[in-house]
């Protein structure tokens, strides 16, 4: 059998797992403010279990109101929960698959925003990731009792409402972290300085929910072996910690890494290598032996890979969060070797992005993710239309293919000889955004979408065509220049043209007009090939446009000696092999060997024509045709055109 051992079943504990993927936690700003659950997120785990996902922990549910860190986030932390985590339990095992709560407290990363009170923590040591008018109250022995019995009393509820198993989230710098981390815990008591008094206070939430659960029941534990900060936890530490959990009754070691001090770490993008943190991994393996599974966390979707490590390094099980996002069938597909036809995460984190903005988490890759009961593209037409796509980009073939789904006659236009549109420049600079390319080609074959390339539609095409539906999906352009560059001997590029050059021509250093976050990955593109980089940025701060995603991106730049950066700045002159840079009224010069231009422009000429001209088809720009923006809303415009078509077959009477 392929994949043996992710499709091997197992257990953890007495409970029985049908194989050994899990889904794992993952905040999504789904739940209600009240912090209980709801249909919508029933329907996203529910998709999950129909996909043959064995264990399916929802995301870290905090068990007190001030350790909470969104809104949206799912709570444990009163009675008012139960009903709803009872139909949730319900659902998931009417589907094979068990359900396990990740149980958690914020500490100092716990949002004011969120729980509208003062956050308390170990000692009084503010987070630098958070903001600095939150700085924690330390907690008196008082708080840790209280703490200790909100997790047992959530435990209860979760027995109450039939869930499978506990988790206890003691990674990513939260409250049970704070107190394992030297960095964060100052304290002078029986719970600070050595190990043994730091590692007090999860020993004794362990306890507690023990003694709630029973000794028959599967409780886990997620550790950050190591917290990538300076006086943060180390692996080693961390497998001495992991050692005294399997002492005191832990059931799973679920192993992760990364604090908010050090987020690229917990959320590491598509240019990261596989397998993030399978050598630490390795070590808690080694200090646990043979008692308890461990699961490995980060980088591990491809399937070959994770099988590969699983059997060269002995662990169990593999926990796969962004994943099962981008594909509910993930474990559906390897069972029936279709593991080609997994729609792949490309590590974009636009789900990271939107939770952070306290929005439904959706999903490049998969614009259903989240979307699961309020959208639906592929309902059968009854009255097939006769459709033209225009432009094979993400948004153009997400498009075709949800039409072609639908039984549409679908034909795509692409003027250049290849599908992809800008994912096809990208992909240089970050390889797993080529796989979706490469997922959605296939697509187009197996949905039936006729694909013409190397073909320019104007008007005249279209009104010769004579289709029903016309949807414009021509993407962006790169940037224009906007300083005076007739002087100069420089060559110039846009962003696409950059990462099409070969990598041995480029020059010592590079000067990059524009700190979005296009031109930014661009940058780091370039150091990668060793050549020292200037962004010239107009804002104070770097690909802005990138959110959540664009913050790491700044702090990785930053980070980088060879990465100069110079904010609210313009550049005025071309002249030579120099640019003219003014920063606040004070002009300076740089000498570089080339010149990158960021930033994009929509392609939107045909779109503003097609809706002018007097033809009789429907008419649907989207994407970047419209205004040049992200994957997301590419991917989501195309889901949304697709219910619009869909929608012109049923009477008016059924619309409204």
């Amino acid at each position: 059998m392929a994949f043996e051992n992710l499709l091997r079943p197992g257990y953890i504990n007495r409970m029985y797992m049908r194989n050994r993927l899990i889904v794992g936690p993952m905040e999504k700003s789904l739940a209600n403010l009240d912090g209980s659950l709801n249909r919508r997120y029933i329907a996203y785990a529910r998709r999950r279990a129909e996909g043959g996902a064995a264990l399916i922990q929802l995301e870290s549910t905090y068990v007190s109101p001030e350790g909470r860190g969104n809104p949206y986030q799912v709570g444990c932390h009163g009675d008012h929960v139960i009903p709803a985590l009872t139909e949730m339990a319900d659902e998931l095992h009417r589907h094979g698959a068990k359900l396990a709560m990740e149980l958690h407290h914020g500490g100092r990363q716990a949002s004011v925003t969120a729980h509208h009170r003062r956050p308390i923590a170990p000692s009084a040591i503010g987070s630098t990731f958070m903001d600095p008018g939150s700085l924690p109250r330390e907690m008196t022995l008082a708080d840790i009792r209280r703490v200790i019995d909100d997790f047992r009393r959530a435990a209860e509820r979760c027995l109450t409402a039939g869930v499978d198993m506990i988790h206890l989230h003691g990674a990513h710098g939260y409250l049970l972290g704070q107190f394992l981390s030297p960095r964060s815990n100052h304290r002078t008591d029986h719970y600070g300085g050595p190990l043994e008094n730091r590692a007090r206070f999860a020993l004794e939430v362990l306890a507690a929910v023990r003694e709630v659960v029973g000794d028959q029941y599967p409780i886990g534990y997620r550790i950050s072996a190591s917290e990538y900060v300076e006086g943060g936890l180390e692996a080693e530490e961390s497998a001495l910690f992991a050692a005294r959990l399997v002492d005191a009754g832990i059931d799973l070691m679920d192993v992760s890494g990364g604090t908010y001090e050090s987020m690229s770490k917990i959320f590491q993008g598509p240019e990261a290598p596989k397998g993030g943190f399978v050598a630490e991994a390795a070590l808690i393996r080694e200090a646990v032996g043979d008692r308890v599974p461990v699961s490995v966390a980060q980088r591990m979707n491809d399937p070959v890979f994770a099988d590969q490590v699983m059997e060269q390094e002995g662990f169990e099980y593999v926990t796969l969060a962004r994943a099962f996002h981008a594909d509910p069938d993930y474990v559906r597909k390897l069972i029936e070797d279709r593991a080609a036809e997994i729609l792949p995460c490309i590590g974009c984190n636009t789900c990271v992005n939107l939770t952070v903005a306290r929005t439904p988490a959706g999903c490049s890759a998969n614009p259903l993710s989240v979307h699961e009961v309020s959208r639906s593209t592929s309902t059968k037409a009854v009255a097939p239309l006769r459709v033209m796509v225009v432009g094979g980009g993400v948004a153009g073939m997400h498009a075709a293919r949800f039409l072609g789904l639908a039984g549409h006659d679908v034909t795509l236009y692409e003027r250049v000889g290849r599908l992809g549109g800008q994912l096809h420049y990208l992909r240089r600079a970050l390889a797993d955004y080529g796989t979706l390319v490469d997922w959605l080609e296939l697509e187009m074959v197996k949905v039936g979408v006729a694909v013409e390339l190397g073909r320019t539609v104007e008007v005249e095409d279209v009104s010769a065509a004579d289709p029903d539906v016309v949807i414009v999906a021509t993407g962006a352009r790169g940037g224009y220049l906007w300083a005076d560059g007739s002087d100069h001997t420089m060559p110039l590029f846009d962003i696409f043209s950059a990462l099409e050059r070969p990598t041995d021509q480029w020059e010592e250093t590079v000067a990059i007009l524009g700190g979005d976050h296009a031109a930014c990955v661009v940058a780091l593109y370039l150091r990668r090939l060793g050549v020292g980089v200037h962004i010239v940025a107009s804002g104070p701060s770097l690909a802005a446009d990138g959110e959540f995603n664009g913050l790491l991106v700044e702090m990785e730049l930053d980070a980088d000696p060879g990465v100069h950066v110079h904010r609210e700045t313009t550049a005025e002159l071309l002249t030579g092999n120099r640019v003219a840079i003014q920063t606040l009224g004070n002009r300076s010069w740089l000498e570089v060997g080339a010149v990158v231009i960021g930033g994009r422009v929509s392609r939107n000429r045909l779109a503003d024509e097609l809706l002018r001209s007097d033809l009789r088809a429907a008419i649907h720009p989207i994407g970047d045709a419209l205004r040049a923006r992200d994957l997301y809303t590419a991917g989501q415009e195309a889901a949304e055109v697709a219910e619009k078509v869909n929608l012109m077959l049923l009477p008016t009477s059924v619309r409204e």
